[in-house]
C-alpha cells in the first residue's frame, strides 16, 4: 500500500509536531519534576531514564522518517531496513522503558516496600498506590488496550521471542505469478551451475513489489499483534507517553510541608 497524499501531509505534520514537543518535555522533566524529587535514586529515574529514553527515542523518529519518509515509493534495500528495524527495536524497548522509569521513580520518592518485579504503571501492584485520577486514566479503555495488546505484547516479542522486522515488499497478484517464475529460472539456473544468471534472476526478484509501511514479529504466534502500519504508529506511540507523563509528573514529588 502506499500513502495518500493527504495522509503524507498528515504525517508530515505530525512528525514535526511531535520532534517540536519532545525537547521541551525532557527539558521541563529535567528542570522543574527532578529538582522537585528528594532522593537521588528517584531523580536518576528521571534524568538518566525518562529524559534519555525521550531522546533516543526522538532520534528513532528522525531516523526512521528520513530512510523512509512516507512519499516514498523506492524498495527498500536490505542495509536500509536492517538499519530502520534497530532504529524500531530501539523506540519500541524505549517507548515501554518510560512508564516504568515513572513507576520507579514514584515508588523510590514514596519509599514504597514493594518488589521489584511488580513495579510498573501497569502493574495492580504499583496502582494501588497511585492517585485516583492516575489508576483511572490508567485503567481507561483505550490506555489499557495499548499497553496489553501492543506496547506488551511487541517489548516482549523483541526481547524474548521473534523480534519486530519490516519486511521487503507486499505483493499483488501479479507480483506473484513474476516471483514465481523468476524462482523457477533461479532455480534451473542454480542447477545448471549458471551463477552468473542466478545472481541475475536473484537480484530482479528482488525488485518485485510495493513498499510495505508496516511491521510485525510473526506469522505463527497465537498471540501475536496483526501488522501495524510504521508511521502512524510512531506518532500514537510517542504521543501516548508524552500524554502519560503529563498525568503522572505532577504527581511524582511529594507534597511540601
Amino acid at each position: 500500500m502506499h500513502y495518500s497524499s493527504e495522509q503524507e501531509r498528515e504525517l508530515e505534520t505530525a512528525c514535526n509536531d511531535v520532534l517540536n514537543r519532545l525537547p521541551d518535555l525532557w527539558v521541563m522533566l529535567a528542570r522543574d519534576v527532578a529538582p522537585s524529587l528528594n532522593y537521588e535514586e528517584a531523580r536518576e529515574h528521571i534524568v538518566h531514564g525518562v529524559c534519555r529514553r525521550l531522546m533516543i527515542i526522538q532520534r528513532c523518529i528522525e531516523n526512521i522518517f528520513t530512510i523512509f519518509p512516507p512519499p516514498r515509493k523506492q524498495l527498500l534495500s536490505v542495509d536500509e531496513r536492517v538499519d530502520l528495524e534497530i532504529n524500531l527495536h530501539s523506540f519500541l524497548i524505549n517507548i515501554h522503558g518510560v512508564p516504568d522509569n515513572l513507576a520507579w521513580t514514584y515508588v523510590l520518592e514514596r519509599k514504597i516496600d514493594i518488589r521489584q518485579i511488580h513495579v510498573g504503571l501497569f502493574n495492580p501492584q504499583t496502582q494501588e498506590h497511585l492517585p485516583a485520577d492516575v489508576r483511572t486514566y490508567l485503567a481507561s479503555e483505550p490506555m489499557s488496550s495499548w499497553h496489553r495488546e501492543y506496547a506488551k505484547n511487541y517489548r516482549d516479542a523483541l526481547a524474548h521471542r521473534v523480534p519486530p522486522y519490516i519486511p521487503p515488499s507486499t505483493f499483488t497478484p501479479t507480483h506473484e505469478q513474476q516471483y514465481r517464475k523468476l524462482h523457477e529460472r533461479e532455480s534451473q539456473a542454480i542447477k545448471d551451475r549458471n551463477s552468473e544468471l542466478a545472481l541475475e534472476l536473484g537480484d530482479a526478484k528482488d525488485a518485485i513489489g510495493i513498499i510495505c509501511p508496516a511491521f510485525m514479529h510473526s506469522f505463527l504466534d497465537k498471540e501475536a499483534m496483526k501488522p501495524i502500519i510504521l508511521h502512524p504508529q510512531l506518532i500514537v506511540d510517542t504521543r501516548t507517553v508524552m500524554q502519560i507523563i503529563s498525568m503522572v509528573a505532577p504527581h511524582l514529588s511529594l507534597p511540601k510541608g
